[in-house]
Formats: C-alpha cells, sequence, structure tokens
C-alpha cells in the first residue's frame, strides 16, 4: 500500500491521506463518511444551498456551473450512447424490466432499457421523470424483479463499495444484468492536472467573474496535493473494477474506457457488465 501527501477535508482541520494499492490498483481517500453526512451531501443534492457551499472553497462553481451540470443534456446524451452500445454488444434479448439505482430523477434510460417498467432509486428526494417510478426505500427495491440494474457516477462516493456490491445482489436474480459506471481518474496511472481549464469554466459561463478570486485559487492549488479530496473518494481502473465485481461473487461479462463530452469538458469514465 502506497499513500501520497496528506490532504485536508473542507472546512475542517484533520487531515486525510490518499491511498493507493499496489496490488489491485485501487486508489482510495482514509477518510470514508458517515451515513449522515452522505445523507447530508446528497439530499437535495446542487440545490442552491449546495452550490453556495461549493463556491466557498471552489470559487469555480458559480450559480450558472452548477445549473449547467444540472442541466447537461450533452452529457446525459454522450452516457446514454456508452450503455447503449456495451448492451448491443453483449446482451441480445429485451430488457423489460429495469433499475437505475441512484439515478437521480431517471434521465438516464434509453427506449430499450425497461421497454415495460423503469424504476429509480435515488436518496436525493428529487421526482423522478414522467414514465420512470421513483423507489424511496432500499427495502420496496426488493418487491420487483429486474432484467437489468444500471449504477452511474455512483461509486467513485460510496464509504463501502462491497456493500453496495452485496445490496445489488440481494435485489437482482440470476438473470439480471448489471451495469457501473466510474470516472476513470486514478491519479496514480493517469495523469492529473491540478490547474485543468475546467477550473477556469466560470470565465466562459460568467463575463462578470472575478479574475483576483481565480488568481487566489490558482496559487492556493499550487499548495495543494494532485487531487484534493471533494465528493469523490474512490478511484477505479479496469483492474480494479473487476477485482471488486469478482470478489463479490459476480461474472464480468465486458469492460470498457470511453470518452464522454459535457458542459464542463471531456472525461473518461469505466463502463462494466456483469452477472452473478
Amino acid at each position: 500500500m502506497s499513500r501520497i501527501t496528506d490532504d485536508f477535508t473542507p472546512g475542517n482541520n484533520w487531515p486525510v491521506k490518499l491511498c493507493f494499492c499496489n496490488d489491485c490498483t485501487f486508489a482510495f481517500y482514509d477518510y470514508r463518511m458517515t451515513d449522515e453526512e452522505i445523507n447530508q451531501l446528497y439530499t437535495d443534492y446542487r440545490d442552491s444551498s449546495y452550490q453556495k457551499t461549493r463556491e466557498r472553497y471552489e470559487c469555480w462553481y458559480t450559480e450558472r456551473v452548477n445549473d449547467a451540470m444540472n442541466n447537461d443534456t450533452k452529457a446525459l446524451k454522450e452516457q446514454q450512447k456508452i450503455i447503449q452500445r456495451i448492451i448491443s454488444e453483449n446482451i441480445h434479448r429485451e430488457i423489460r424490466t429495469a433499475l437505475d439505482y441512484g439515478g437521480y430523477e431517471g434521465k438516464t434510460f434509453t427506449d430499450t432499457i425497461g421497454t415495460q417498467e423503469k424504476y429509480v432509486f435515488d436518496i436525493s428526494g428529487v421526482p423522478a421523470v414522467e414514465g420512470v417510478k421513483g423507489i424511496s426505500k432500499f427495502e420496496y427495491l426488493k418487491n420487483y424483479s429486474y432484467d437489468f440494474i444500471m449504477c452511474n457516477q455512483v461509486f467513485e462516493h460510496l464509504t463501502e463499495p462491497m456493500k453496495m456490491m452485496q445490496n445489488f445482489r440481494e435485489i437482482g436474480n440470476d438473470d439480471t444484468v448489471y451495469y457501473i459506471e466510474v470516472p476513470s481518474e486514478n491519479p496514480f496511472t493517469k495523469k492529473q492536472s491540478k490547474h485543468s481549464i475546467t477550473k477556469n469554466i466560470s470565465l466562459i459561463f460568467n463575463p462578470n467573474f472575478s479574475l483576483i478570486k481565480l488568481a487566489k485559487y490558482y496559487f492556493q492549488l499550487k499548495k495543494q496535493p494532485p487531487m484534493q479530496m471533494r465528493e469523490h473518494i474512490n478511484f477505479f481502473t479496469p483492474k480494479s473494477i473487476r477485482i471488486m465485481a469478482e470478489r463479490s461473487g459476480f461474472n464480468v461479462i465486458d469492460i470498457q474506457e470511453n470518452t464522454e463530452h459535457g458542459a464542463l469538458g471531456t472525461s473518461t469514465v469505466l463502463s462494466m457488465l456483469f452477472r452473478k
């Protein structure tokens, strides 16, 4: 196990460490959020209170950036395209019932995912879009049978990823196919830029943005480790995400690495398809 420079959680004074496993290539912050902290962060996710709090520590995260993140139709279409492709390459049957686990409003479904029933489970409290049935409690998920369960951009936030894999086993059956998508941003295996152009995105969205604020933020970043602790506390690679699935008793069908384009630029994602 390797570790890099100490970082500090925003608003607090205790240090955290970014850790790396030389065997499985998984990276993670040693500070793990409690259930209370997770609920506080993701209830009413990206509302005005969230935006103002985040802007205090990341000056580029303005209201217009937050709105762009909440209404990023370009990234959504890219994500749907990636999911549809990996399905068409590996699943040769109709997906009648589907669940989006942690899917916010349930917008990620396509016409061929959940042709009869579409469900979404999310703790944020937002209502599901038309045509998708929202499920409010984990226990209720066991009342239904699913051909397909997807979980997009969730595992990078989880305190216990392996526990989530066990949850999947509980709510799925022998015929269920599972899909996970996570950012491909492991700082030990990919070159990371602390001063990415995304930090300057506010200049595009808000012409009145303070250059002085941005300059101060830039020089503050120069004193920080390569990747500050924010919402993402887990960093996967194709190897580590496969090991996570196999150690949880699943059989991996396919793993892909793809590029997604969105409102805040281009990102790389890992996609894994698996089953019991």
